[in-house]
């Protein structure tokens, strides 16, 4: 049961290799995987403890002309990576708008 988190996923989730940033609280982050109920973003910040429970983001994509505004998150996970200012953090989308939903799902069908 060494992948049982990778069983449990009911979304694919998709390696991002293009230069997709998210903005939250004050953070700037670099999209590395998104599926249709999230994302994980690796971040390098001093202050990974004040990083809130729920908070609104914004990502895009400058090559792609791709915009998600507003969007609302609900942190998962943090995991610290390689040294203590590198980390992940993995949040889900805590929104039922269509139109953001939409977008998403759009920037992931040009991934596959």
């Amino acid at each position: 049961m060494a992948n049982s988190s990778a069983e449990k996923r009911k979304h694919k989730r998709h390696n991002v290799t293009e230069f997709l940033v998210a903005v939250f609280d004050n953070r700037l982050g670099r999209i590395i995987n998104i599926s249709e109920k999230g994302l994980a973003v690796q971040m390098l910040d001093d202050d990974l403890k004040s990083l809130p429970e729920k908070f609104e983001t914004f990502f895009f994509s400058k090559d792609k002309g791709f915009l998600v505004e507003d969007l609302p998150l609900k942190l998962v996970r943090k995991e610290i990576i390689l040294s203590p200012h590198l980390f992940t953090v993995a949040a889900q989308f805590a929104t039922s708008d269509i139109i953001q939903l939409d977008k998403v799902k759009q920037y992931i069908s040009g991934l596959s």
